[in-house]
């Protein structure tokens, strides 16, 4: 939950920089160019609503997310495409930190993927048609996903990272939520990425050669985000977000464009996630012995 509160963090720190003593406008309708007309209309700055959600973030134990991801990949010198769309529905509980995945990926020509997987303290667990079943993988690669899911730095952030964004930000509001929304391009995005990767490495981990390569060779052309924060509760419900970019992987240049709309609902009202007996019986155990 650190690195994705610490994603949310990075959209939103920004907002009590440039609109710290300044109430949130009413959000306008897309259709009509007016104002909405609310009554429960707050006077809350974007400072004090991001102080408030991040108070509340550290009491959120369990959460569901619903996400549908749109991505194209174009390499030009291969001139190789591919367009998915991803869907995604995750239980997360964090002590003990466990999670339960489903996932479709339509890669069109490419084929369509289903996934199913189980991490919590009994292991690793995936299941992916076509194979044996469910299979467990290795207690080392169970232990680098949870390193990833709860690792990484504290995920409040230095204000100071976003000076030069302030100017980028916009803070609405509608009867139920506040939205805070970031348009950002160009060369100062690329390096608050990177930045921002390079911090959310897992404790204990360091970043290998290659892997810091590809983050050096990465360009954010554009992003855009939106993130919707209840106004009762102040826990994040929503947030939709637009990015494109290129990257260099040995010396081939990729394009990647990608759009994402998450939605997250039962926030503490997950107790815990266990593996079925049935998996913990059936799984087929995959170790270094079968690898070699």
């Amino acid at each position: 939950m650190k690195n994705w509160m610490k994603g949310i963090a990075t959209g939103i720190l920004v907002l009590g920089l440039g609109a710290c003593s300044t109430a949130a406008e009413t959000k306008t309708d897309p259709d009509t160019g007016k104002k909405v007309e609310i009554e429960n209309k707050s006077k809350m700055t974007a400072q004090e609503v991001y102080k408030k959600a991040m108070e509340v973030s550290k009491d959120q134990k369990s959460m569901h997310a619903k996400m549908d991801i749109d991505q194209q990949i174009k390499v030009p010198s291969q001139e190789f495409e591919m367009n998915s769309t991803i869907k995604i529905d995750m239980d997360m509980v964090m002590e003990p930190l466990s999670m339960y995945q489903k996932m479709n990926m339509d890669m069109g020509e490419q084929g369509n993927m289903d996934v199913e997987v189980y991490m919590t303290n009994a292991g690793f667990f995936m299941n992916e048609p076509g194979s044996v079943g469910w299979i467990k993988l290795p207690d080392e690669m169970y232990e680098g996903m949870i390193g990833q899911m709860g690792g990484g730095a504290d995920p409040t952030l230095d204000m100071n990272m976003f000076k030069e964004f302030a100017d980028d930000f916009k803070f609405e509001q509608t009867e139920d939520s506040y939205i805070l929304k970031l348009s950002a391009s160009g060369e100062k995005f690329s390096k608050l990425f990177k930045k921002v990767a390079t911090e959310n490495v897992p404790a204990g981990m360091e970043m290998n050669e290659e892997q810091a390569e590809v983050l050096e060779n990465i360009e954010v052309k554009s992003l855009e985000y939106e993130i919707f924060i209840d106004k009762k509760t102040f826990y994040t419900n929503a947030f939709n977000m637009k990015m494109d970019m290129t990257m260099k992987v040995e010396g081939e240049e990729m394009h990647i464009d990608q759009k994402v709309k998450a939605d997250i609902s039962k926030i503490n009202k997950i107790d815990k996630i266990e593996v079925p007996q049935e998996i913990l019986d059936k799984a087929v155990e995959i170790n270094e012995s079968m690898d070699q």
